[in-house]
């Protein structure tokens, strides 16, 4: 440096002292994910289905439980490892929890009563696509659900597990028959049964009928029964619902 000129070492100084500054002084930058890796997940929310939920600091038990999420704490869901999902939980933060503690808040975290809204339903023996397939229900078909795991849930009638994004609540009460016979009088469990011209969800509602309605069935076609009611009125009606 001693054959450099001193206005040039001056200007050299400067600089250098410039920099140093701007790197100490500058933040460091956060890494977020992208929006494209969140979007997918932005709108799966759950809703904790038991009396405390731990959410832990790791995907296993006896990591550090960072908080315990009340039931009816809804949280979204991030990222999953070995049946542990990575969830925000609003002013509990984030975590790792069991996701079998959890049900999408479409059905409100809660056992009941609902009626199958695809055209075929696959009944499996645990709460997963890989699952072994143990049945099938038709569009129309009510079942009990009694246990909730993540996006399933398990009904005794159906004999496995469903997938609850094909249900829909219903208010049909009671037990529907096990077996619909021909001959037989049952009463109607819903609170409002559709009467139909063919034994489809397509065919044209010439009647509704009320809860507790008897009817008899004069014949059965698949998952639907020609039934006979009232003043010698008639028509198909969904076999889910008699009971």
């Amino acid at each position: 440096m001693k054959h450099i000129p001193a206005w040039l070492k001056s200007i050299f100084c400067v600089a250098l002292v410039a920099v140093l500054v701007g790197l100490t002084a500058a933040p460091a930058l956060a890494v977020v994910p992208s929006s494209s890796t969140l979007a997918p997940y932005a709108s799966k929310t759950y809703i904790v289905n038991c009396s405390g939920l731990n959410m832990r600091q790791n995907p296993q038990m006896g990591s550090y439980v960072v908080a315990v999420l009340p039931r009816g704490t809804t949280v979204t869901y991030i990222d999953n490892k070995s049946g542990w999902w990575y969830v925000s939980a609003g002013k509990y933060g984030y975590g790792w929890v069991d996701k079998k503690y959890l049900a999408p808040t479409s059905t409100g975290a809660s056992t009941g009563n609902y009626v199958v809204t695809a055209g075929q339903l696959n009944v499996r023996s645990y709460p997963r696509l890989s699952a072994k397939r143990v049945g099938s229900l038709t569009k129309g078909t009510v079942i009990s659900i009694s246990e909730l795991n993540g996006d399933w849930g398990y009904s005794p009638s159906a004999g496995g597990w469903v997938a609850l994004e094909y249900l829909s609540a219903t208010t049909a009460s009671g037990t529907p028959a096990a077996n619909v016979k021909s001959g037989n009088t049952y009463r109607v469990i819903a609170n409002k049964l559709n009467v139909r011209e063919s034994a489809s969800t397509s065919g044209r509602v010439k009647d509704v009928i009320s809860k507790g309605t008897s009817v008899t069935v004069s014949y059965t076609s698949g998952s639907w029964a020609w039934v006979t009611y009232g003043n010698g009125r008639s028509g198909f009606v969904s076999m889910s619902y008699l009971g």
